[in-house]
């Protein structure tokens, strides 16, 4: 069953994010994530940090979804300060190393609401049609890269269900100390890892229902085009690389 409370979960709205071109959608990200690994300009990512905040107001998805995966990070976030700091890195080096990790995580999580799994195999598959010339399966690394990026999301919606189960057995996490929260994870680990496999055969069987085949050329039931806003978006990410060159900043 769909949850809209889980990360990595589609979200169903009319918003202007929603209906950018799965490609578009998949450039921009790659743009962003290269310049995030490879630029030390704090201006830089700050920009990028900006693109993403925009794209969350403009997504119609509720910010608390968002904030929601920020804060379940919190403590990643706390412990990769103190280890900058203690390795010797600057207040500012520190910030923008964590700048970097929230734009991706918050980046990450915008492509999930945003895009149906289907525009998902879309868009990953027409970005791997440029390398046709190399003679590469494109269907079916589009497939399995598309399986990947639903892997995490779907876990975590299988292991939101067993805690819940657990916790009408007596074994309650949402209510318990840090060695209560890590005995309930680890009870439930291997079950999650289980069910989540059996649920991704689901899936699989349900594509051998559709007749869906990887070795034959398919149409798409809707037709994705390249819009005005989708030239602005790609613009604002060109934008960044733009200022990388100029700067030359390299980490």
């Amino acid at each position: 069953m769909y949850s809209r409370n889980s990360f990595g979960s589609y979200y169903p709205v009319k918003s202007s994010v929603h209906k950018l071109n799965p490609v578009i959608k998949l450039i921009c990200f790659l743009i962003a994530t290269i310049l995030l690994l490879f630029t030390n300009s704090l201006y830089i990512n700050l920009y990028v940090f900006a693109i993403v905040i925009i794209l969350i107001l403009l997504s119609n998805v509720p910010i608390k979804y968002y904030f929601k995966t920020f804060w379940s990070m919190r403590y990643i976030y706390i412990f990769l300060a103190f280890l900058l700091s203690y390795l010797g890195n600057t207040m500012q080096e520190t910030l923008i190393y964590i700048l970097k990790l929230i734009s991706f995580v918050e980046y990450l999580n915008i492509l999930a609401y945003t895009t149906s799994p289907s525009e998902s195999a879309y868009g990953i598959e027409k970005f791997l049609s440029f390398f046709n010339f190399m003679f590469l399966p494109v269907s079916k690394i589009a497939l399995k890269l598309s399986n990947a990026l639903r892997y995490i999301p779907l876990m975590i919606i299988v292991e939101n269900k067993t805690l819940k189960a657990q916790a009408s057995r007596g074994i309650d996490y949402y209510h318990s100390n840090i060695i209560g929260r890590i005995n309930a994870t680890m009870n439930i680990w291997s079950n999650v890892r289980k069910l989540t496999k059996n649920k991704n055969k689901e899936i699989e069987f349900e594509n051998e229902l559709k007749l869906f085949n990887i070795k034959i050329y398919r149409t798409n039931y809707s037709t994705n085009k390249v819009s005005f806003f989708d030239i602005f978006i790609l613009l604002f990410h060109l934008v960044l690389i733009y200022a990388y060159i100029t700067q030359g900043v390299i980490l």
